[in-house]
């Protein structure tokens, strides 16, 4: 449980608990199949940094609003982090 910014590593399974907004970066020189999950259980908005790789295909930073999840998976560095 993070109430907190925090660069994640493979495998993490986080759930962010924060009033206030909260960064998770994800892992830097991932693997193919790299695999880290992140629920929002707090209010705070969790902005899910991308730290250099593709987050579905995009250049852009993921972001989580309350209740929400993701499960991210490396495929390449074409399409980065796939949300399934």
């Amino acid at each position: 449980v993070k109430t907190a910014n925090y660069t994640a590593v493979t495998r993490d399974q986080l759930i962010v608990n924060s009033s206030s907004a909260v960064t998770i970066t994800l892992p830097a020189s991932p693997a193919v199949g790299n695999v880290v999950f992140i629920k929002n259980a707090g209010s705070g908005t969790v902005t899910v940094a991308r730290n250099g790789s593709n987050i579905n295909s995009t250049a852009d930073n993921g972001e989580l609003a309350a209740d929400a999840g993701a499960s991210l998976v490396f495929c390449n560095s074409t399409i980065g982090w796939k949300e399934i």
